[in-house]
């Protein structure tokens, strides 16, 4: 359990093994020398391990974001953390990525969850203007056909607006609800019979379906600085280090 961002559990996929042809086997992530020197002995490779090393990193810390406090203090290549209220509505682009915007008191800016960030997609989709939201993601360039954009990481949702849906009137007899008699024809009972010509549809506030809260990119698409969720509520500010166990290398 203390261990993360090994195995990738939606897509069922190991990811300890680089893609690459790099000479290294693979790399366990862990809280402590301990943990990640016990996971080892459990993995079974298929290949002769020539020599193994323990080392203290700064992966799955956030140690890249940084915090502002505007829009308008954005600059391209900067990793961001940011709050805004969504001023555009989540759209699907080709390749299946969602964009959306988000816009405080100085600014807009664009923000990006593509497909592989699996269930932080989901989630932007969900969203829709008046929501608040603070944003965590690195900040991709203007070019001539794209905006300045946060390619998203992280979303904690803070707040959310009231969504509305046109729907057809109630009967004031039976409060069923009326069908339309076609565009601008009006409304009729079917169980009472009685027609409407005047009447309108209403609006009304439905609900959501998304919870306040923090949402962060699937294991396969977070960058090795990424905090994944499970680390939130174990930091260690102020903590001594553990010392390192006697075994920390071969040879």
């Amino acid at each position: 359990p203390f261990t993360f961002n090994n195995v990738d559990s939606d897509k069922g996929r190991v990811i300890i093994t680089p893609r690459g042809p790099d000479p290294i086997l693979f790399g366990i992530r862990g809280e402590t020398p301990r943990v990640v020197w016990r996971a080892f002995k459990i993995v079974k490779p298929l290949e002769q391990v020539e020599r193994w090393l323990i080392f203290r990193s700064n992966q799955g810390t956030d140690a890249h974001l940084k915090r502002i406090n505007a829009l308008n203090q954005i600059e391209p290549y900067q990793s961001v953390v940011v709050k805004g209220v969504v001023s555009r509505n989540p759209r699907l682009v080709p390749l299946r990525h969602v964009i959306f915007s988000v816009c405080d008191e100085t600014g807009e800016v664009d923000c990006a969850a593509y497909e592989p960030t699996g269930a932080l997609r989901k989630v932007a989709r969900k969203l829709i203007v008046g929501d608040s939201v603070e944003i965590y993601g690195a900040v991709r360039k203007i070019s001539p056909s794209k905006s300045l954009t946060v390619n998203l990481e992280k979303i904690r949702v803070l707040s959310l607006g009231p969504k509305t849906v046109l729907q057809n009137p109630s009967c004031p007899k039976c409060s069923k609800r009326l069908e339309s008699m076609g565009k601008d024809k009006g409304f009729r009972c079917k169980k009472c019979g009685v027609r409407f010509n005047d009447a309108r549809k209403v609006k009304t506030v439905t609900e959501r379906d998304l919870q306040l809260g923090f949402y962060v990119t699937s294991n396969r698409s977070q960058r090795h600085l990424t905090k994944p969720l499970r680390r939130y509520g174990m930091e260690k500010h102020g903590a001594v280090a553990e010392d390192m166990i006697e075994i920390w290398h071969s040879p």
